[in-house]
């Protein structure tokens, strides 16, 4: 058997299975396969990246603090783990937001003792404009950027005014919800 026959043997399989693998991704249809996304794609056959709406994502169940961090100095503190500062109740609330724009806070499983109250009281009337989540509760505004958004969790970013001897110092905060 002469050598460009072998060659040829050997190559024509690789290149007519690599032209047909090409053929196969082409008819696939790549899109968000998630049906509370705004860019959902009920023709989707693998998923990419979905987009969401925040007020269509915040209704839909109850959401539970998985983290809350803040930064000070350059150094994030844990603030779960501030329970001498923080009462262990303000990090244990169940955040339910509803249609008519109002949301209530409860404690989830630790439950606030007596004369103890959470830090922030996030229940009131939410409003939200692009990726700005408002809270009015009375008197107090809460203003906090909604990040890295999905279906089931979502980071909200604000400035913590933390009490050092009197004095504010408002600290880059973030806290993770996820739906609980």
């Amino acid at each position: 058997m002469n050598f460009k026959k072998i060659i040829w043997i050997l190559i024509f399989p690789i290149a007519f299975y690599s032209c047909d693998e090409d053929t196969i991704e082409e008819d696939i249809i790549a899109g968000c396969m998630d049906d509370l996304a705004s860019n959902f794609n009920a023709e989707a056959e693998i998923d990419a990246p979905c987009t969401y709406n925040a007020s269509d994502v915040l209704v839909n169940s109850p959401w539970l603090i998985a983290s809350a961090t803040a930064v000070f100095s350059g150094t994030e503190i844990n603030l779960l783990e501030l329970s001498d500062l923080i009462p262990a109740c303000t990090l244990d609330n169940l955040f339910m937001f509803d249609d008519n724009n109002f949301v209530s806070m409860e404690d989830n499983i630790i439950l606030c003792e007596n004369g103890e109250e959470s830090v922030l009281d996030l229940s009131g009337n939410w409003t939200i404009e692009g990726n700005v989540l408002t809270i009015e509760n009375g008197s107090e505004v809460y203003v906090l950027t909604v990040d890295n958004l999905s279906s089931t969790s979502m980071d909200l970013l604000f400035d913590y005014n933390f009490d050092v001897n009197g004095s504010i110092l408002p600290l880059p905060a973030k806290i993770v919800l996820i739906q609980s």
